[in-house]
């Protein structure tokens, strides 16, 4: 299994994007720093996220939802929030991670 890290804003960057396109079925996205404004309501990043298989886990980091001010109710359903501790955890158990 493959982890996914994505950390630039999707909107000024295209790593995202190339992200998206690469990710394939069981694997893992993790959204941290300037990506979790692909959560934002009603933006076609969010739509991108939500029309992923249901194979693919998504996480964010909480506190990086917080210090944007992204409302955490706003989440889709299957969007985890994560903290550090999580990510190392998270990290561990994928045999790769990538970083975009």
């Amino acid at each position: 299994m493959i982890l996914h890290i994505v950390r630039h804003s999707p909107v000024n960057h295209p790593s995202f994007a190339s992200c998206l396109r690469s990710l394939g079925s069981r694997q893992g996205l993790l959204l941290i720093e300037d990506a979790a404004y692909a959560l934002l309501p009603g933006t076609a990043f969010n739509q991108s996220l939500r029309l992923l298989p249901n194979t693919v886990n998504i996480h964010v980091m909480e506190s990086d939802l917080v210090a944007r001010g992204i409302a955490l109710d706003d989440l889709p359903g299957r969007i985890h929030k994560i903290n550090y501790l999580d990510m190392v955890a998270l990290c561990a158990d994928h045999q790769k991670v990538v970083s975009w």
